[in-house]
């Protein structure tokens, strides 16, 4: 089924970058305010037609982009239906759901953990469970690099039927583990590459247990009260914060187009169950691809890249997070939603996009393809595949 292989990749790894400056002293304030004036008018309209010509081409009922580089200006748009039934315009200050961009908030924790001496990288999972085959020799390094061989419980085709029968059910971290450990291993841990959802469920698990705290907690305490992010929220169940988007998708039992905004995203847990705004993601990206909640040693960690296949070294992956042709980041997908923000340090550029519907035409996700073309104008000798 169509549904089936979809979801597969509903969480899957593509690079997503945003920035922005926390909010600081004066010379960042500052910064931050030559960010935001408008870049000059002819580079401004290659961006609005670049944006206009992947929009369209894509099915997505409405889209917001924002594009920041220092030095040069910024371009700020949201274009068709927040609600594609009502024709609710879209706004740029609307909530999405974030998918995977998740996972880096929670390797950033993870690291937290380990400048405190709480963890290291290469501590056993079966330090913190027992319940894990092979734990012993499964590192929490290797569940944030997706090297664990762990499978990805939303590759089992009988647990995506069970969940596409009740979209509102809350799904506990345990059960999603579960499926995922019924598989025997893609591999043997630290000798290949598979993005599995199992590892940072998992790496959730265990920062709720190294911290005792529930890890909406833990989140706001280490990250969104830190950088001041006051529009990301871990959701209550299927309930919104405010105003937001409405998503669209095919991810169903008959592959039928349906609304999938009200969906429980508990099956997603620490990979993928936020929900956030361009503005914050902005803020977001900047710093976890910059290291301003970690030690140095411990960003130096982050960015260390897999060198096993499909990465390359233009396009690879690290401790939850990506890099492709030089940009930072990572991309998140949920059915009704996809997410794409990239920093480009050498150019201290950004792009955040963020669709209602995760359809893919040809292949294409909606996000990244937009990210794409708005980094042929701002970037050209750095495009993301």
């Amino acid at each position: 089924m169509q549904v089936l292989s979809t979801l597969r990749n509903a969480l899957a790894f593509l690079l997503v970058v945003s920035s922005a400056s926390l909010a600081p002293p004066a010379a960042a304030a500052a910064e931050t305010r030559q960010l935001d004036r408008p870049f000059p008018a002819a580079k401004r309209q290659a961006i609005d037609a670049a944006v206009n010509q992947a929009f369209a081409a894509t099915k997505a009922p409405g889209v917001v982009v924002g594009v920041w580089v220092q030095g040069e200006g910024a371009y700020v748009a949201a274009k068709g239906f927040a609600d594609i039934k009502s024709k609710q315009p879209m706004r740029s200050s609307y909530y999405f759901r974030i998918g995977s961009i998740t996972k880096t908030f929670t390797v950033t924790v993870l690291l937290q953990l380990a400048d405190e001496k709480k963890v290291s990288l290469d501590d056993p999972v079966s330090k913190y469970v027992d319940f894990v085959p092979n734990g012993e020799n499964i590192t929490l390094r290797e569940l944030a690099n997706m090297t664990s061989g762990l499978y990805n419980y939303t590759e089992d085709d009988a647990w995506v039927k069970l969940a596409f029968s009740d979209f509102g059910r809350r799904w506990k971290p345990r059960e999603l583990i579960d499926v995922g450990i019924s598989h025997p291993p893609y591999f043997a841990p630290g000798t290949g590459f598979h993005y599995s959802n199992t590892n940072t469920v998992l790496l959730g698990m265990i920062i709720e247990k190294v911290t005792n705290n529930w890890i909406h907690d833990v989140f706001a305490d280490r990250i969104f009260k830190p950088l001041h992010l006051r529009h990301t929220v871990w959701p209550a169940g299927a309930a919104w914060p405010g105003p937001h988007a409405s998503g669209v998708t095919e991810q169903t039992l008959s592959g039928a187009r349906a609304d999938a905004t009200n969906r429980n995203p508990s099956w997603a847990f620490t990979a993928g169950e936020l929900i956030s705004t361009m503005g914050d993601l902005r803020i977001w990206v900047q710093s976890y691809t910059n290291g301003t909640l970690v030690s140095p040693e411990m960003q130096k960690q982050r960015l260390t890249w897999v060198t096993f296949p499909p990465n390359t070294s233009e396009k690879r992956y690290g401790l939850g997070i990506g890099e492709d042709h030089g940009w930072l980041g990572h991309t998140g997908e949920l059915p009704g939603y996809n997410t794409a923000a990239y920093y480009l340090p050498e150019m201290k550029a950004t792009i955040v996009v963020m669709v209602n519907s995760d359809i893919a035409v040809k292949g294409a996700n909606p996000a990244p393809t937009i990210a794409k073309a708005v980094a042929k104008v701002v970037s050209p000798n750095n495009v993301p595949e």
